[in-house]
């Protein structure tokens, strides 16, 4: 009877053991290193994926090949169209012999054409997605998202880990800044522009496809309100407090110009309410450092020393002053005023300027104010005497 009792409970320890009945082999995945949406007609989308080859990894940088082709390059582009965005996702898993996995997806790229007409719904398939990061990078293209996955960058083996290092040396919007951007209310979302270039040399027959990241585009919720010039880009970097150990170069005397690196910069945002309309005063405190002296200007000459702060600040108020100029223009609020008056007084902000925030924004008073020091710590250099 013992004996029994003992085989009865060692069989019924065999119904407790778990297994591994939902493994997934790494040989039967695809990782995404990076993906790109577009919209194609009215009523067709794409979605693009860009997947290492396991296989071809060992190849340089230099030799990688757009999508594969002829079997050398060390990733693979591939697409799938549909309907709307998951109905195109289904249509790549369709034929792909690999599962397709997003766990280590390190950048989003939308089309042109898709980001005008708003991409809510690319984001909610991201989202619900549960490989999904947070933390992947989103960018935005002036033309195709696949053309841009398909680029033959050189430093890098794959253009998702080169547009991935460019971020990091300027701005950079994670899918959850992206999303707080779009669902908090009196503020817009801004995303940087990828694009590709051409290396800068004189061997005309021997350029080569590169990636750069210069400019940032301006979104409306999330519909694209404008691509902004290069100078609106650096009022944007300045307004979104994205400067901090950035290089600047600006005019003061002449043809001279002066380079200084920002070694801090902070924002301030101060407001006042008078018949229920807000003004504000922008403010932005920075501290930089000389990195180029090009007009010789000698900082222990306090007039020489206030030109260089003066034209500083003033270039920097006119790169400001114009962006916020356009975008109040067009009812889009890059920095975040409606969001701030939120912060202050939420049930003020309910009642007075919740519903028409867009139309109160185009005839708001605002002021800028820009308050900088620069600190020399680089020799005088040498000066020749004519």
């Amino acid at each position: 009877m013992v004996v029994f009792r003992f085989v009865f409970l060692l069989l019924s320890c065999i119904l407790l053991l778990t297994g591994c009945w939902d493994r997934k082999e790494v040989n039967d995945l695809a990782f995404v290193l990076g993906t790109g949406f577009d919209k194609l007609d009215k009523n067709k989308y794409r979605t693009s994926v860009q997947v290492p080859l396991p296989g071809n990894s060992g190849q340089s940088g230099s030799s990688s090949g757009g999508g594969g082709a002829g079997g050398s390059a060390p990733y693979y582009v591939d697409s799938g169209q549909g309907r709307n965005i998951r109905e195109s996702n289904d249509d790549l898993q369709s034929r792909m012999s690999r599962e397709l996995f997003f766990s280590h997806r390190r950048i989003i790229i939308f089309g042109e054409e898709l980001a005008r007409n708003g991409f809510h719904d690319s984001l909610d398939v991201i989202i619900e997605q549960p490989q999904s990061r947070l933390s992947s990078s989103v960018f935005v293209t002036e033309g195709k998202a696949m053309d841009i996955l398909n680029s033959t960058p050189h430093f890098e083996q794959f253009s998702s880990e080169t547009i991935r290092e460019l971020a990091k040396g300027g701005v950079r919007r994670s899918v959850k800044e992206l999303i707080n951007d779009i669902y908090n209310p009196g503020i817009d979302p801004i995303l940087p522009i990828v694009s590709k270039s051409m290396t800068q040399n004189n061997d005309e027959e021997n350029k080569k496809e590169e990636i750069e990241i210069s400019r940032l585009a301006v979104f409306k919720d999330d519909q694209l309100g404008f691509f902004a010039s290069t100078e609106e880009s650096k009022g944007i970097k300045w307004i979104i407090s994205e400067m901090d150990d950035q290089t600047y170069t600006y005019p003061v005397k002449d043809t001279k110009e002066m380079n200084i690196r920002v070694t801090n910069e902070k924002l301030k945002i101060n407001h006042t309410v008078k018949n229920n309309l807000p003004k504000f005063t922008i403010t932005i405190n920075l501290e930089a450092r000389v990195e180029q002296n090009e007009a010789d200007l000698d900082f222990d000459n306090p007039s020489e020393y206030e030109l260089a702060i003066n034209k500083l600040e003033s270039s920097i108020k006119k790169e400001v002053t114009s962006i916020l100029n356009r975008s109040q223009e067009e009812g889009i609020d890059i920095a975040g005023l409606g969001y701030h008056l939120y912060q202050s007084d939420s049930l003020t902000w309910d009642k007075y300027w919740a519903d028409d925030w867009r139309t109160i924004l185009k005839d708001t008073e605002i002021t800028t104010k820009i308050n900088a020091e620069i600190i020399r710590n680089t020799s005088p250099g040498i000066t020749i005497k004519e």
